[in-house]
């Protein structure tokens, strides 16, 4: 009997460790910052959308199908964006050029 209960609480340990984790998410929407860096600041709108469409392609299809940027309005882009560039591993600044290329191709 004692075996039965402890591989009951066991497996209930088990089960329990396996569980799903939700987090909850604490990232921001990224938009196109205002507060540019001096590197960016160098830029034309012509080189960052190009950098973003750049980083857009290796990056964003290096794990799945690559959407064209006008598969989505402006609105759409923001929560993919939102929740994608963690795991593309974009830092801020790649992410606001990645961001205004898909805007600027975006659905009207």
């Amino acid at each position: 009997m004692k075996k039965y209960i402890y591989s009951l609480c066991l497996l209930g340990v088990i089960v329990y460790s396996c569980k799903t984790q939700t987090a909850t998410p604490t990232a921001t929407t990224p938009t196109v910052s205002t507060a540019i860096s001096t590197a960016t600041a160098n830029l034309t709108k012509e080189e960052i959308l190009k950098k973003g469409q750049d980083l857009f392609n290796l990056k964003c299809g290096r794990c799945h199908g690559l959407p064209s940027p006008s598969e989505h309005t402006i609105a759409d882009w923001q929560p993919i964006m939102a929740s994608m560039a963690p795991k593309a591993k974009l830092n801020a600044e790649e992410t606001n050029w990645v961001l205004a290329y898909v805007n600027a191709n975006a659905k009207k």
